[in-house]
């Protein structure tokens, strides 16, 4: 009983709220609609003015339209189903076997794409350089001619 109360009296205090509530005034600012007057702009009147038989003419195209979207979605799902069925029914069968053309039997091939593999360059020794002194330059081993 009390919670049906409080239900009662937030219902009238809306009611009550709502009756007081106008509609805004609409502007038009160049190509935009506001509810913000721009200067030079004129309140305008967005109320329906289409007469009653308009308004159910309106009505039936939109609740057509929604009809046949709905027919053309049930129209691809079983092209898709029917697509599906068929192209698991295809099965492959191995070269060598339909040469000769004995013994059909499914080959399975898996196809897997290949990656690049890079090539490890093998790191040279590592050598710690304080900044701003030169490389020691390496000397070559020079043999020496035999007499």
């Amino acid at each position: 009983m009390q919670k049906t109360s409080v239900q009662t009296v937030f219902m009238l205090a809306g009611l009550v709220m709502s009756l007081g509530v106008q509609a805004q005034a609409i502007y038009r600012c160049g190509n935009t609609y506001s509810q913000i007057p721009c200067p030079g702009a004129e309140p305008k009147s967005l109320n329906d003015s289409r007469q009653l038989e308009q308004k159910k003419q309106s009505e039936a195209v939109v609740e057509r339209d929604a009809k046949t979207a709905k027919t053309m979605e049930q129209t691809r799902i079983a092209e898709e189903k029917r697509l599906m069925a068929s192209q698991k029914s295809i099965v492959a069968v191995s070269p060598d076997k339909a040469a000769s053309g004995t013994e059909k039997t499914p080959a399975t091939t898996t196809l897997t794409p290949k990656r690049p593999q890079v090539k490890h360059k093998k790191p040279e020794g590592f050598v710690a350089e304080v900044p701003g002194s030169e490389k020691p330059v390496k000397q070559k081993k020079t043999t020496k001619p035999s007499e």
